[in-house]
């Protein structure tokens, strides 16, 4: 029975250049044993494609923006949540978000436009402090909570990301599952921020050793690499 291993990018699949290289090895010699992989990242599409330059990394599908964007090796969609329009501008509007050096804003695999254009897929909000960050996640999540999720976004930049609140990656997960046939008992996932704490909980979930406290709390089995991951699910040792 093939396995579904989804990890995430930042943090987790790469964590440096050596784990990175020792991943990317285990990844080739998983799907090449009739297994499926994916990477599911909240980074946009530009952002992670620009990665494809540096590093040789094979994978069977890509989930972008949190889960907002489904797509299969080839980069053609297979789905795309985007944010409810109203939603977004009552957002903009109350909060006075301009397209200035504070947001980016993504629409589909368009990964910097205005946040006046309808449809968007993601924003990225820039704060002025932690606590600001962590304020205005509370306020979004609170407020807006039937149309939009936002995520706390690890590192110095104090960034919250909003995307639609009909997706995640656990989500967008299920969805390749179910073109693939694959059970839950045979979905793997890996990674070490608050946006992939869904997908850790929702099917069989591994936790960065390194990761967020309030993630590690939550998930019982822990990793220190993809690789790691790997070598538990196929066998074998790693030592």
């Amino acid at each position: 029975m093939k396995k579904f291993l989804i990890s995430d990018y930042d943090g987790t699949f790469h964590t440096d250049d050596e784990s990175m290289k020792n991943n990317i090895e285990k990844v080739k010699e998983f799907r090449k044993s009739g297994n499926i992989f994916a990477i599911a990242t909240g980074r946009s599409f530009y952002d992670f494609t620009k990665l494809l330059d540096k590093f040789n990394i094979e994978y069977d599908y890509l989930i972008i923006n949190h889960g907002a964007t489904l797509l299969d090796k080839n980069h053609n969609i297979i789905n795309n949540y985007s944010i409810c329009n109203i939603a977004k501008e009552n957002i903009r509007t109350e909060f006075d978000l301009v397209d200035d050096e504070h947001i980016f804003v993504c629409k589909c695999l368009e990964s910097r436009t205005s946040i006046l254009e309808d449809d968007i897929t993601k924003i990225n909000i820039r704060c002025r402090s932690k606590e600001e960050q962590i304020n205005f996640n509370d306020i979004l999540n609170s407020k807006y909570k039937d149309f939009i999720k936002s995520y706390l976004i690890t590192g110095l930049s104090n960034s919250i990301e909003v995307i639609s609140c009909n997706t995640n990656k656990s989500i967008a997960i299920q969805e390749i599952a179910n073109i693939e046939n694959i059970s839950r008992e045979n979905i793997y996932t890996v990674g070490d921020s608050f946006n992939d704490l869904e997908m850790l909980e929702a099917f069989n979930g591994f936790c960065m050793e390194s990761g967020e406290e309030t993630v590690k709390c939550k998930i019982a089995n822990k990793c220190s690499t993809v690789e790691e991951v790997i070598y538990k699910i196929i066998g074998g040792s790693n030592e």
